[in-house]
């Protein structure tokens, strides 16, 4: 069902990337998770961006500026970085220029996406040419119902979302769109009642996916949900049951392996931060995202709005942070990270067993 390979690593297909990587050699990042904005027009149970400095409707205050965010695309594409996510501790569309950057990076020969919550999508001209330029387009939902969404995201305007879901489903058909459009679902203990009804929702919106996954927390248990994950065994029947809606070429993906592993890793150190960078919403470039607001001045490897992405890629503080982020101890990282299934990876290429040639 996971014909988008979610629950793992597209590596695979970026060997000449990795065999650099291994030559010692500098490269770019393969990925970029990109903030546009601080702050968010709504206060879903499960935030992690709240941990990263996500002020809410103070923070929409604080965004990506025009024209370094614009040079940052052209300059990404430039380097060799091949997709950028919009998606970051904040909501992308309280940003104003998100528009342009959606088409400028697209021009610059990367692959473009976009999480968002929809609510500020604009359901005309320049949604259309958004839609006509993303790669793909997630719709962050773990509510299927007015009453459900008041309680997980803590916002009145589940219909307003849902208004944009149709109205990006509907353009896509019309104009005979090659973008994915899907929902995802932080799944977590208070609102695994939602599973069900969500996939069937997906289903009659026309999405091409729904997707299941895991919610990331601090080791502290900063959102009460690290303590909580060996309570996600439990609900192996529910997300079976809403795997099983998927029909006619739309997808229920379940991250079983995020969902299931209790936040635990074979490996000791991160090494795939060179693959997937993360950037704040102010313009910040860090190694992960758990630093936009935790040794931040540490490990930022600079500041976009000041410095090009070219520079600070072949800067000397970018070799030393990516050092230092290999020497930590993840087991003091947040649970399931973005770059967990890279990481997987990386360390055993780097560990490899003996005998290899006994394949």
């Amino acid at each position: 069902m996971d014909k988008y390979l979610m629950d793992g690593h597209k590596l695979f297909w970026h060997l000449d990337r990795v065999q650099e990587w291994l030559q010692g050699k500098r490269i770019a990042p393969l990925h970029i998770d990109v903030g546009l904005s601080k702050g968010c027009n709504i206060r879903c149970e499960y935030c992690f961006g709240v941990l990263q400095g996500n002020f809410y409707k103070k923070g929409a205050e604080v965004y990506f500026p025009r024209e370094p965010l614009l040079n940052y695309m052209k300059s990404a594409g430039e380097m060799g970085v091949r997709s950028m996510g919009f998606i970051g501790e904040g909501e992308p569309l309280l940003n104003p220029h998100v528009y342009e950057a959606i088409e400028t990076g697209k021009k610059a020969g990367v692959d473009i996406s976009i999480g968002t919550n929809g609510i500020l999508f604009d359901a005309g001209r320049d949604g259309e040419m958004a839609l006509e330029h993303l790669t793909w387009m997630r719709f962050n939902l773990s509510a299927a119902s007015d009453e459900a969404y008041r309680r997980v995201h803590r916002s009145k305007e589940f219909e307003v979302a849902v208004s944009k879901m149709r109205f990006c489903v509907e353009t896509k058909k019309r104009k005979n769109l090659p973008v994915t459009i899907g929902l995802q679902m932080v799944l977590t203990p208070t609102n695994v009642d939602q599973a069900v009804p969500l996939a069937k929702l997906g289903r009659e919106l026309g999405v091409d996916y729904l997707v299941i996954k895991q919610c990331s927390d601090t080791v502290e248990n900063a959102l009460g949900v690290y303590k909580k994950l060996a309570d996600y065994e439990n609900f192996e029947d529910i997300l079976h049951e809403a795997e099983s809606q998927g029909r006619d070429g739309y997808n229920v993906i379940v991250k079983w392996r995020k969902v299931m592993n209790m936040g635990e890793r074979i490996y000791d150190r991160c090494l795939g931060a060179p693959f997937l960078l993360y950037s704040s919403g102010d313009g910040r470039l860090y190694p992960c995202g758990m630093f936009f607001n935790y040794k931040e001045e540490e490990f930022r490897l600079g500041d976009l709005t000041k410095q090009s992405f070219r520079e600070i890629i072949e800067s000397e503080r970018y070799a030393e942070v990516i050092q230092k982020v290999a020497e930590l101890d993840v087991k003091k990282c947040y649970s399931n990270c973005r770059t967990h299934c890279v990481d997987e990876f990386i360390w055993q290429i780097k560990h490899p067993p003996e005998h290899v040639n006994f394949i």
